[in-house]
């Protein structure tokens, strides 16, 4: 395999990686979404735990938006490696003159 073969491969190989970590970030986002739908019914129910049911809610949100915008970002950089990446590839391949 020469230069630019290897380029390829390393690029596609990185493409992959993002890509798990879009599925990862799946279970954590519908999680996030879980947690926060739940903690609002339970804050509604009892008055003793509005408080603190409401700080869980917002730390829920804050997940949920942290892995909705990793999936989305995975997902586009790892297509754009996997299947285009010509960009990427022309500026690795590039010869330093000296």
């Amino acid at each position: 395999m020469n230069k630019d073969e290897w380029i390829w491969v390393a690029i596609r190989i990185f493409g992959i990686y993002l890509l798990v970590l879009a599925i990862i970030s799946i279970p954590e986002a519908i999680g996030a979404i879980y947690a926060h739908l739940n903690v609002a019914d339970a804050a509604s129910q009892s008055a003793e735990i509005a408080s603190f049911a409401d700080s869980l809610r917002k730390a829920a949100l804050s997940k949920g938006i942290t892995a909705i915008s990793q999936l989305m970002l995975f997902s586009m950089a790892s297509y754009y490696l996997i299947c285009r990446g010509k960009l990427i590839h022309r500026l690795a391949s590039r010869e330093t003159g000296q």
